[in-house]
């Protein structure tokens, strides 16, 4: 993209060329005036004069015309440029603006529903890590859902399955609580979710509270993306 700097280049390219163009031209002109046969001649300003003085500086004044055309390209060119700097530079400035908007939106929201659950703190969930998961290039303008954030909901989604099974099938498996709290502590801390291990009751609670809360995130922002619903619990 345009920056300051090289639109400078391209004003003082700009400059530099009818600068040295027409200074040549003009130079052109006074040399054929001085050295040549036109000093001689008495100044007059009927059409023949005029037309004889014309072809006398002829080719000087096919350079400046040269020079000059030269320059509204350039002058063309630049305006165009300069536009679409200008463009860009506003689309950019909204896209940020989106995104910053958007971010407080989501920010305000998941701090009100975190104080509807009394068993999450606000200080155990990094809400910019989570936000920037769900949109990585929110900043760009775009608020797709990414892959890694749905594949993250997947790895929870299956976590709890595998519990359930593990719960209310009889292969001679037992359940165990601590190693099943122990893969959801990593698999959230994924999402920017932190949990601490806890005795089974106060973890259920924790982990309901925060499932639903999950679950009211992805139903409210990723309206357009397949996001998986996480299964509901049913060990104990």
């Amino acid at each position: 993209m345009i920056n300051a700097k090289n639109l400078k280049w391209i004003i003082t390219s700009f400059l530099v060329i009818a600068v040295v163009g027409y200074g040549i031209c003009i130079s052109s002109v006074l040399v054929t005036v001085f050295q040549g046969e036109l000093k001689d001649r008495p100044i007059c300003f009927d059409a023949n004069c005029l037309d004889r003085f014309i072809k006398g500086v002829e080719p000087a004044l096919a350079f400046g015309k040269a020079t000059s055309d030269l320059v509204v390209a350039i002058a063309t060119a630049g305006g165009i440029v300069i536009a679409l700097w200008s463009y860009f530079t506003a689309v950019s400035n909204s896209a940020l603006g989106n995104h910053i908007s958007h971010f407080s939106i989501f920010q305000s929201y998941l701090n009100s529903e975190i104080a509807k659950r009394n068993r999450i703190n606000v200080s155990s969930i990094d809400t910019f890590y989570w936000y920037n998961l769900i949109f990585p290039f929110s900043k760009s303008g775009l608020m797709t859902v990414s892959e890694k954030y749905k594949k993250n909901i997947e790895e929870i989604h299956l976590q709890v399955c595998r519990s359930n099974t593990v719960s209310t099938t009889a292969t001679g498996e037992t359940f165990r609580y601590k190693p099943h709290q122990a893969e959801m502590k990593d698999k959230l801390a994924a999402i920017g979710v932190a949990i601490t291990m806890q005795p089974r009751i106060e973890y259920y609670e924790i982990e309901d509270q925060l499932m639903s809360l999950i679950e009211c995130i992805n139903s409210s922002f990723c309206l357009e993306a397949e996001i998986q619903k996480i299964a509901t619990r049913r060990y104990s």
